[in-house]
């Protein structure tokens, strides 16, 4: 079960440097609750300009199994012809489960695909919903009993817009019952972290924040995130 309120982190597996990638995941330890390792992507498609251009930088993953639950975040349409790779790798470097941002926006069809491979290599669903999601929809992934709903705020990662997310994240709440809500994209201050916890996020993901820290600074970038912590409580 993941903490509440739970602080979530993102990094592309490897970047900056394998050297400062590393030193980051032990410095996490006690700061995240729980991490989402990027798969390097020719095409991140939903994400901001920052970590587009991690993806095409890093290097050949490094997985250094993370203490606090870690799932792969990949795109689906990448791996559509070879999925017993993608959740063979994930069960090999002991991952909760798979996240795949574009599953329900592009291949919406292919659901209960990815649900299938889960139960067959016993990892727990996760799912990303975008900012406009059908009611419905949120209603059928519950049935699923994910790890958790990850609601995207802006369109892409990093990139904030003069949007009320607020709002979306009560409406989740408010349909996805018990169901762990996760909330990101540019989250990018304490301040806007304690706002999604208050609206009704169970957790927040930080990404490009962090991320842009992490290449400057592997303390700094851990400070940072400790005074988003810090404001969760």
């Amino acid at each position: 079960m993941l903490s509440k309120p739970g602080l979530g982190v993102y990094l592309v597996a490897s970047w900056p440097s394998k050297d400062t990638y590393e030193k980051a995941i032990r410095g996490l330890e006690g700061i995240a609750d729980f991490f989402e390792l990027g798969l390097p992507s020719k095409n991140p498609k939903y994400d901001g300009p920052f970590i587009r251009k991690a993806h095409r930088e890093a290097g050949e993953p490094l997985w250094l199994r993370p203490q606090a639950p870690t799932y792969i975040m990949t795109y689906w349409e990448e791996h559509r012809g070879n999925l017993d790779g993608l959740f063979t790798l994930a069960a090999e470097i002991r991952a909760r489960g798979v996240l795949a941002p574009d599953l329900l926006i592009d291949f919406p069809e292919e659901l209960e695909l990815y649900l299938k491979y889960a139960r067959e290599y016993a990892l727990a669903p996760a799912f990303f919903v975008p900012g406009k999601f059908p009611h419905w929809l949120v209603k059928r992934l519950t049935s699923a009993e994910p790890d958790f709903i990850y609601l995207g705020l802006y369109a892409a990662t990093g990139v904030e817009l003069p949007v009320y997310v607020e709002r979306n994240v009560k409406i989740i709440r408010q349909l996805a019952g018990d169901v762990y809500i996760v909330a990101g994209f540019a989250i990018d201050s304490p301040s806007k972290a304690a706002r999604l916890i208050e609206a009704g996020a169970d957790g927040v993901v930080v990404g490009t924040a962090f991320m842009r820290r992490l290449q400057n600074s592997v303390d700094s970038a851990l400070s940072f995130l400790k005074s988003i912590k810090e404001a969760l409580k």
